[in-house]
């Protein structure tokens, strides 16, 4: 079973590198490590960036409107927000499958990236006793959130219950939060397939878990989903929020509208208990 959800880690890859066509920091460096010393061979599309760096800007936006400074990051992947943040005074955990976690510790000493806020940690989202690991890392008297891009919309729905479940259970012993861009309704993939044709297809031939029947229906449904989980409130924010702070539009001179229905139909949510 483990190996099925290793099946998922090269997407990290994925959107790796179409990060590297933005501003956020960091990126290129990480990109650059993961092309020497990473064998994964999977399709890139830089078209993807946009995609990428507004869910990226959102969820940070979002995060320093909480005012909260200790996150615990679920299938962190190679994104450089762990390191962003923990240089901030941020107490950072980062919980990823085993191979990346290998990677994402050997780049952070390798190019110095490092510091005594940020820890990367092997575990899987589906398991509880995973997520404790974490605890030795956060004050129990501060808010904790919970963030993760990229996981969900990989998971059947029952699935998503245990990884639901295990962070309402989290968040319960910090009365913290949960911000996610994982609950993206069905219609999102026809406006992604718009302006990326071959994207989902390629995705298909990286990992198997990526079916349409495992995303959500609509917003009622996401609400209705986190409501049965125990969550009281599901606030939603549109990746259209962050467009004037896309730079990937004049890095690659994309046409802004092309993206309007996609940014419009991409969503970043927080969830409270």
């Amino acid at each position: 079973m483990l190996e099925n959800f290793e099946s998922i880690s090269p997407t990290a890859i994925v959107t790796s590198y179409p990060r590297t066509f933005t501003d956020i920091p960091y990126e290129k460096t990480i990109y650059e490590w993961l092309c020497t010393n990473c064998n994964e061979k999977v399709n890139l599309n830089k078209m993807l960036a946009p995609e990428i760096e507004a869910r990226y800007k959102l969820t940070n936006k979002l995060l320093e409107l909480t005012k909260i400074n200790q996150v615990l990051e679920i299938a962190a992947g190679y994104s450089s927000r762990g390191i962003i943040y923990s240089k901030k005074d941020y107490r950072y955990v980062e919980m990823d499958l085993e191979g990346v976690v290998k990677n994402k510790n050997e780049l952070l000493k390798e190019l110095n990236l490092n510091n005594e806020n940020l820890h990367v940690i092997n575990g899987s989202a589906l398991n509880y006793e995973d997520f404790n690991k974490s605890n030795q890392y956060f004050r129990k008297d501060k808010e904790l959130a919970i963030i993760n891009e990229g996981l969900l919309r990989y998971l059947t729905f029952d699935e998503k219950k245990i990884v639901a479940t295990n962070i309402y259970k989290m968040l319960k012993e910090y009365n913290g939060i949960w911000i996610t861009c994982d609950v993206t309704p069905k219609k999102f993939i026809k406006s992604q397939n718009n302006v990326n044709p071959e994207l989902n297809s390629n995705l298909n031939d990286v990992t198997s878990r990526n079916d349409l029947k495992d995303r959500f229906e609509d917003f009622n449904h996401i609400k209705k989903f986190m409501k049965e989980i125990g969550f009281s409130n599901v606030e939603i924010h549109k990746f259209s929020e962050v467009k004037d702070d896309i730079k990937s539009f004049d890095i690659l001179n994309i046409d802004k509208e092309q993206y309007d229905e996609l940014l419009e139909n991409a969503i970043v949510a927080i969830i409270t208990i």
